[in-house]
C-alpha cells in the first residue's frame, strides 16, 4: 500500500525506477513457492505492456517530444503500480492476511483475500490445462491454441467459485459466524517493515502537499527531472523487507 500510494504521487522516473528495484529485491528475497512466485512475472509483463501501449498511444495526437515524454512516464507510473501488486502476490499469503484482520473488518479483509489470491490460481489452472494439452499432443506455444486454452480455465474458473461460495456458506458466512483462527503474532521484523513504508509513503504525500522534489518532471518545455535524496531514500525504502531476513519462503 505504501509502495503504491507513491508511485500514484509521482511521475518521475528518478522515484519510479526505485520502487521498481525496490518491489524487485523484495520479490527475489521472500518469493514463496507455487504459482504465486511466478504471478510476479506475469505483473511484469503487463507493466511492460502497458508502458508499450500508453506511449504508442500519443500517436494518435499530435506528436512531439513532451507529448511522448509524458505518455511514457504515465506508463511508467502505472508500471510501477502493476510490479508493486505483483510483488505482494508473490510474497504474501493472502488468507494469512485475512487471519490478521480485525473482525470488524472480516467481510472487506475476505474480499481482498479472494482478490489477491485469483492471480495465482489463475496461473495454476492454465499450468494443469497446458499440461493437460501436452499429453494431448497440442502445441501449447501457438496462438491458435490460445481459445483451447481459455475456455477449460474459464470453466475451472467457474468450478473453483461454485467450491468457494459452498463453502463459505457452509462455514456460515454473512450469518454472524465465521471460523476462529489461530492469530499470527506481530513480530519485530513486522513492525519494522510496515514502519519502513508508512514512513516512506509519508514522504511522498508530503512532497504531494508541499509541492518539493519535482514529483511531476516538466514535459512542456521538456526538462531534466530533478530528483531530490530525500526522495529517493524514501523510494527506497520500500526495500526494507530484505533486512527483515532473507530466503525464499
Amino acid at each position: 500500500v505504501g509502495a503504491g500510494l507513491a508511485a500514484v504521487t509521482t511521475t518521475n522516473p528518478f522515484y519510479l525506477l526505485p520502487i521498481f528495484g525496490s518491489a524487485w529485491v523484495v520479490h527475489s528475497t521472500h518469493r514463496t513457492s507455487g504459482p504465486a512466485a511466478r504471478s510476479f512475472r506475469i505483473f511484469l509483463l503487463f507493466a511492460v505492456w502497458a508502458i508499450t501501449i500508453r506511449t504508442a498511444l500519443v500517436l494518435l495526437g499530435p506528436v512531439n517530444r513532451g507529448s511522448v515524454a509524458i505518455a511514457f512516464l504515465e506508463g511508467l507510473r502505472l508500471g510501477a503500480l502493476l510490479t508493486v501488486f505483483g510483488t505482494f502476490n508473490s510474497v504474501a499469503d493472502p488468507f494469512r492476511v485475512l487471519k490478521l484482520a480485525p473482525r470488524r473488518w472480516h467481510e472487506p479483509a475476505l474480499a481482498a483475500a479472494l482478490a489477491l489470491s485469483i492471480a495465482p490460481r489463475t496461473i495454476a489452472s492454465v499450468e494443469r490445462v497446458r499440461e493437460a494439452q501436452r499429453m494431448r499432443g497440442i502445441e501449447v506455444g501457438r496462438w491458435s491454441a490460445l481459445p483451447a486454452l481459455a475456455v477449460p480455465v474459464l470453466a475451472t474458473g467457474m468450478d473453483d467459485a461454485l467450491t468457494l461460495a459452498e463453502s463459505m456458506d457452509a462455514r456460515g458466512h454473512g450469518r454472524g459466524r465465521r471460523t476462529r483462527y489461530r492469530p499470527d503474532r506481530w513480530s519485530r521484523a513486522s513492525t519494522f517493515v510496515t514502519g519502513s513504508a508508512g514512513v516512506a509513503a509519508a514522504v511522498f504525500v508530503s512532497a504531494t502537499v508541499g509541492g518539493w522534489g519535482g514529483l511531476e518532471p516538466s514535459t512542456f518545455p521538456l526538462d531534466w527531472p530533478e530528483a531530490a535524496p530525500g526522495l529517493v531514500a524514501a523510494a527506497l525504502m520500500f526495500a526494507a523487507p530484505i533486512a527483515a531476513g532473507g530466503g525464499s519462503r
